[in-house]
């Protein structure tokens, strides 16, 4: 017992004493030996590089095509942060952005261009995003630390789709933490959202997407119930709701 507790003790001072270029570096192979974890139908790859005494960079391979400008903007606009937000949310991150250490976020699209640069430091994350983190990767989230997240994307909202004139207006969490999509159209898909039968055709074309079992593959832990998109017009009157749950995609 006794070599044990000297063993964990020296473990402990020798974490301890790292310097910042050791902190780096395991920073960077804790982020790599995670990657896999953060990949999903938009993120195909990511990896952290050390590249500086004072800087790490994250490189992020996205599956955007740069031809929906919706889907670009969302990425360029709440990535970054979202990342940033991560990152502090891990004490061995805390302690770098403490020391004044820089993460360079760099994201391509699918055709290698970089669709995002930004450099993230800790005079750029504010909040209680990384707490909320905490506790929405443990399971134990409430309806407001999902929301707290999800502001992220929020404060980048409203956000139009050129082709087609819908505009996200909001995502958020509800009492029974489903997440909420509420959006605006144009007249001349509220013609169409009115039509008998059209809530099913919408439906059964949005489970056809891979992105929608994509969601729920990676927020069952959130305990995330259904999604729900509402539709409404100009004036904010909804025109129609539709409800995804899990049982929906067997």
């Amino acid at each position: 017992m006794k070599k044990l507790l000297i063993i964990c003790f020296t473990s402990i001072l020798l974490l301890s004493c790292q310097s910042k270029s050791d902190k780096i570096h395991s920073f960077v192979d804790m982020y790599n030996r995670s990657s896999s974890m953060m990949t999903n139908y938009m993120i195909k790859s990511t990896k952290a590089i050390p590249t500086g005494p004072d800087e790490i960079t994250i490189e992020v391979n996205t599956a955007n095509q740069g031809t929906d400008e919706l889907e670009s903007g969302l990425i360029t606009s709440s990535f970054p942060e979202l990342i940033g937000q991560a990152i502090k949310s891990e004490k061995l991150g805390q302690e770098l952005l403490d020391s004044g250490v820089k993460f360079n976020l760099k994201i391509y699209s699918a055709d290698g261009k970089v669709i995002a640069n930004e450099a993230i430091d800790k005079n750029k994350l504010k909040g209680n995003a990384p707490e909320d983190l905490k506790a929405i990767t443990s399971g134990n989230a409430s309806t407001s630390q999902l929301n707290s997240v999800l502001e992220v994307f929020n404060k980048n909202l409203p956000m139009e789709d050129k082709a087609t004139g819908t505009k996200i207006m909001s995502i958020k969490a509800d009492e029974n933490n489903n997440i909420v999509y509420t959006n605006e159209v144009p007249d001349s898909y509220k013609t169409m959202l009115e039509v008998d039968g059209a809530e099913q055709i919408i439906k059964d074309e949005m489970l056809r997407m891979p992105q929608i079992r994509e969601i729920f593959s990676k927020t069952e832990v959130l305990g995330v119930r259904n999604l729900k998109y509402i539709y409404t017009d100009k004036k904010g009157k909804v025109i129609k709701e539709i409800t995804i749950t899990k049982e929906d995609l067997k």
